[in-house]
């Protein structure tokens, strides 16, 4: 269901699996799913859940990361980015995490708003 994009199932079948039997990847990937719906403090629980259970796991940091990073709590990702990036130093999901939170950061790049001299002003 999460390959499918179809994240009502997914959330509900790992939810499912979750009342059964506790695995640190059904909470990863429940996060996932939850994130995918923009239900980010679910996500967040589900990611420090995974972690909480699997710390050596970088897959759950990079949930963490995520999730955090939709509810703007942007040195929280690159904290969580960077602890996963500790354990895996050359995971490409938590390079990418991490690169997307510092760009977003630092803002819009010059002539990211198009030709409009006051297009940074109405994208925001």
């Amino acid at each position: 269901a999460l390959k499918a994009k179809d994240f009502n199932k997914a959330i509900e079948w790992y939810t499912q699996a979750i009342s059964m039997h506790k695995d640190h990847v059904y909470f990863s990937n429940r996060s996932a799913a939850y994130l995918s719906k923009n239900f980010a403090d679910s996500a967040l629980k589900d990611a420090e859940e995974c972690i909480s259970m699997k710390p050596e796991w970088p897959k759950g940091y990079s949930r963490k990361g995520a999730a955090l990073h939709k509810l703007r709590k942007y040195d929280k990702s690159i904290d969580a980015y960077k602890a996963g990036l500790e354990i895996d130093p050359t995971n490409a999901g938590l390079k990418a995490g991490l690169e997307a939170v510092e760009a977003e950061m630092a803002g819009p790049t010059p002539g990211a708003a198009g030709d409009n001299p006051l297009g940074q002003y109405v994208n925001n």
